[in-house]
């Protein structure tokens, strides 16, 4: 998804939705063969695959994580180890 209106963004809102049986990281690096700019994505490490520098379909992706998933692992942390938020 992405609607950049809010920055002052000249590009239409859009949405892409591809379905692959699997998490394999080659569906993700199929899916945006020629993309080049930045991803958000969650946590998975399929998509590691294309930061890479010799990523098939293309140049090394940007990719920007979720919020959401960096905050649930943060919270993992503070919960194991005991730690409060001050």
């Amino acid at each position: 998804a992405r609607d950049d209106r809010p920055w002052g963004g000249e590009d239409p809102p859009g949405v892409v939705y591809f379905y692959a049986p699997g998490r394999a990281g080659e569906h993700a690096e199929t899916f945006l063969t020629g993309f080049d700019g930045i991803l958000q994505v969650d946590g998975y490490t399929g998509y590691n695959r294309l930061t890479k520098p010799l990523r098939k379909g293309g140049v090394p992706i940007r990719v920007a994580h979720c919020w959401a998933h960096a905050r649930r692992k943060l919270k993992e942390v503070f919960d194991r180890d005991g730690s409060e938020i001050a």
